[in-house]
């Protein structure tokens, strides 16, 4: 029997994702929502007869058959949801919209859906919504095809629609995504639809529900086919009056009967109700539920059993007829939380997450990273002092996706100076942490420079000699570079002694740079001897420390870079090997 394919909503922030599915459902989910954007996640399903009323003829156009029970949408309230609603193996998404604004184009959100879906393996179209916003968009009262609506435009409205619609497709191209307009469209293997559409007006909505029926059908066939073994994820977890504790779940295998035990990793219970929205309601905001003895995937469905409080968002459950198979089937949840944890004793990063199907995605995105534990649950003081026994400061970090860290940790963290990284979007965490990690490096890297002397260069100034010798005291002007006490300091070719303070207006200075006037104390060398008033010295700089400087020549300032190019020049005219 095939059942209903699973199609997740995703788009950039007010790109009208919520929109499009109340112009479907009829419905004000978008206006009850607090600031317009989606809070929760919610699922409306779609029944055929509705498609084909909403199709009409395109049905016929396109050749398509409908032979599904309809399609099971998911309104997401963002990417986390998305990642974190995952059965083995996969994404619990059949097929996926992406909502573009056509006024806005390809935002960051949008690469990051892009990016998801690539990483899933999930196949997706293009819903190119808010075409009623476009310059000149004439709207009809009675056509709700894009396909027919088209030919009422102007020619300059049409010239100016396909300048657009031509640069997204273009910059979808730069990031590997085939896309072209669904009605030109000859292999649907090869390119991905773009379906212009408008959530206020409902124009496109016909081609968007006939094409997503119609590729479905054609290339989800064999993984719309159900099994006798009933399987689901948990979206939300909700505290209902009278009910107590449920969750708001979405069946993607089998069928789940009242009286049946719910299995999570954590959890075995007993089912003590089915409640299911009206078709065309959507689960986050509808109030009223039937009650049913069965339900068939794929499905969203309210669960009321007890103990569900330590379900976690997003977590995997299976569904069993008695209570020795829920035991039978815990143990195999437990397995794969097993499989796939990761537990070793090298140098690498601590991930954490609050499901399997989070933490199989939080290990895929930091793949190219070592990893030392991947392991589910909260952050704990344990998961600190692990990230602590690295060696490597840019392992010395624990990151969780979508978990909460304990009181314990984060005091502990904070003590032992250990960074803890969190976030509910799975992209923000990689692009922190690669961030983190390129600024600690510079900052190393910068801090090993402390110990190398840096280029410099000074001007001793006529007429401002205040000591003579042991040592020398003498007003100078930085030309370039930094001076540091402790420097030394030559001309020519030979050293003439050491920087042993820098004062200004009777100040210690730590150092000197450009254009600074001040009086310099030089250990070694006389005035008169072995320096003069108006010489010009240069730090003095070793072959090591040229070398490691010409390595982190990025952190130089110009002028240091111009006093260094000096300063090998000078060196290498008594050792042409100085610095090699």
């Amino acid at each position: 029997m095939l059942r209903q394919p699973i199609i997740v909503v995703l788009g950039h922030v007010d790109h009208g994702k919520t929109s499009l599915l109340d112009k479907i459902r009829q419905t004000a989910v978008t206006a009850k929502e607090a600031g317009g954007i989606t809070q929760e996640i919610g699922t409306t399903e779609i029944p055929t007869d509705v498609i084909k009323k909403i199709c009409g003829n395109l049905l016929d156009k396109f050749r398509i058959d409908i032979s599904i029970p309809g399609l099971l949408f998911i309104d997401t309230p963002g990417h986390e949801a998305f990642t974190t609603l995952r059965k083995r193996g996969g994404s619990i998404a059949d097929i996926a919209i992406v909502v573009i604004d056509i006024n806005e184009g390809i935002m960051p959100q949008t690469i990051e859906s892009l990016n998801i879906l690539r990483d899933s393996k999930t196949p997706f179209i293009i819903a190119l919504n808010k075409i009623d916003r476009l310059q000149g968009w004439a709207e009809s009262a009675t056509i709700c095809c894009f396909c027919d609506n088209i030919e009422n435009q102007s020619e300059d409205v049409k010239g100016d629609f396909e300048k657009i619609f031509y640069e997204i497709t273009e910059s979808l191209e730069s990031k590997g995504f085939a896309a072209e307009r669904f009605d030109r469209i000859k292999d649907f293997r090869k390119q991905i639809s773009v379906i212009p559409t408008s959530g206020k007006t409902g124009e496109g909505i016909p081609e968007l529900l006939a094409i997503l029926a119609g590729l479905a059908q054609q290339f989800l066939k064999d993984t719309l086919v159900t099994t006798k073994h009933a399987k689901g994820s948990v979206l939300e977890v909700k505290e209902v009056v009278g009910l107590g504790t449920t969750i708001d779940t979405v069946i993607y295998d089998g069928t789940v009967h009242k009286g049946n035990y719910l299995v999570s990793d954590n959890t075995v219970t007993k089912i003590r109700a089915l409640m299911e929205p009206a078709p065309l309601r959507d689960m986050r905001t509808e109030k009223k539920f039937q009650s049913v003895d069965e339900v068939s995937a794929a499905a969203g469905v309210k669960i009321v059993a007890p103990g569900l409080e330590s379900i976690v968002a997003g977590s995997e459950i299976r569904i069993a007829g008695s209570e020795q198979e829920a035991v039978q089937l815990q143990k195999e949840l437990q397995k794969e939380k097993e499989e796939v944890e990761v537990k070793t004793e090298k140098e690498g990063l601590i991930l954490k997450a609050g499901t399997i199907g989070s933490l199989e995605a939080l290990i895929n995105i930091f793949r190219q990273h070592p990893i030392r534990e991947a392991t589910l649950g909260k952050i704990s003081k344990e998961d600190v002092i692990k990230a602590e026994a690295n060696a490597d400061p840019l392992f010395r970090i624990v990151i969780g996706f979508n978990v909460h860290l304990l009181e314990e940790a984060e005091t502990f963290a904070k003590n032992k100076k250990i960074r803890i990284m969190m976030s509910d979007v799975i992209y923000r965490l990689i692009e922190a942490y690669d961030k983190w990690a390129g600024e600690e490096k510079e900052a190393a890297l910068m801090k090993g420079l402390e110990k190398v002397t840096r280029p410099g260069k000074l001007k001793l100034l006529p007429g401002c000699v205040f000591r003579a010798s042991n040592p020398a005291i003498v007003g100078c002007e930085v030309l370039g570079g930094i001076i540091k006490p402790g420097y030394k300091l030559f001309i020519a070719s030979k050293t003439v002694g050491t920087v042993k303070q820098i004062q200004s207006e009777g100040e210690n200075l730590e150092e000197a740079t450009i254009s600074d006037k001040v009086a310099v104390s030089i250990d070694g060398p006389t005035i008169g001897r072995q320096v003069n008033e108006s010489d010009t010295l240069y730090t003095d700089i070793s072959g090591s420390e040229y070398k490691k400087l010409r390595e982190h020549e990025k952190f130089l300032t110009e002028h240091e870079k111009t006093v260094l190019k000096e300063i090998e020049e000078l060196k290498r005219k008594n050792d042409p090997m100085w610095g090699y």
